[in-house]
């Protein structure tokens, strides 16, 4: 008597192409993205209403002076002067002496009490208040210290500087918390192969902290871009004074700011999906 066995179908052989597609692990968040922007630029392309917004804030060729490229600009710059600022002042409040040296002991604790200082007061300042007491009351003030005609320092200077102070203060506390995940017995066996202190902050501390700080990084530089539309206040022409200039002589309210809305979306995804990617292939495997 033969039993007849029944063949199962239901798993790929090994050594198949046959390509899965797994529902539950599918970025439908990102493909539902796309298709906003995608229907934007439909929008663009066959209503001149949206076309016409659209040559307005994103005017051709671009100038650095203007719209998206000086947007970029004031985010890449302001961003690297808050990471050099908010690395000082996250190894300031870090500070500590346990020698017998009087002065570098009270040095130290003045350098702690200082840059807690600054990072608690900004933290608990307005940014749009900030930017306007720094480019409008600060600027001119230091103008008059150096004799300077206040009129000099553009709008666009004294508002990248006011990002730069702001965000110093959030990235200082990125600094500490990611010098401090770094395991004491690193500092420890870099002190027992004679390293200096900033020898053992180049090559042990920061190389190690830089990998955990990461991802908080990478939040700040997408919230710094962000909030550089906060600088329309000052009439600075980056991409959201332009809308609103176009808006406001068209009146073309509902074009204007549908397109800048979708800009940022675009700007702040693209700029989200490279981070990931280098978080990425920073990680240590297995982890």
């Amino acid at each position: 008597m033969s039993i007849q066995r029944e063949e199962d179908h239901s798993a790929p052989t090994p050594g198949s192409n046959l390509i899965t597609f797994d529902a539950k692990e599918f970025p439908w968040w990102l493909a539902g993205m796309v298709l906003i922007i995608l229907a934007m630029l439909t929008l663009v392309a066959t209503n001149d209403n949206y076309g016409e917004a659209f040559r307005k804030i994103l005017p051709w060729p671009w100038r650095w002076t203007q719209g998206l490229a000086l947007t970029l600009l004031l985010t890449a710059g302001s961003f690297i002067v808050a990471i050099v600022l908010g690395l000082f002042i996250g190894l300031g409040r870090l500070s500590r002496y346990e020698g017998h040296n009087t002065f570098r002991r009270l040095l130290s604790v003045a350098t702690r009490n200082l840059s807690t200082l600054y990072i608690e007061f900004i933290r608990g300042v307005p940014m749009l208040v900030f930017i306007f007491t720094i480019a409008l009351v600060l600027a001119p003030d230091f103008a008059d210290l150096i004799n300077v005609n206040s009129r000099s320092i553009s709008q666009a200077w004294r508002g990248a500087a006011a990002l730069s102070l702001f965000y110093a203060a959030f990235i200082a506390e990125v600094f500490r918390a990611g010098i401090q995940s770094v395991h004491s017995g690193q500092i420890e066996a870099g002190r027992a192969l004679g390293l200096s202190g900033f020898q053992i902050l180049r090559r042990i501390t920061l190389p190690q902290a830089f990998r955990n700080m990461f991802p908080a990084l990478a939040n700040d530089l997408i919230a710094l871009m962000k909030d550089t539309s906060l600088l329309s206040v000052l009439a600075v022409r980056e991409l959201t004074q332009m809308a609103r200039l176009y808006s406001g002589s068209s009146f073309r309210f509902r074009e204007s700011f549908f397109i800048l809305v979708v800009m940022y979306v675009i700007l702040t995804l693209t700029l989200s999906l490279v981070l990931r990617r280098i978080e990425g292939r920073m990680a240590i495997p297995g982890r």
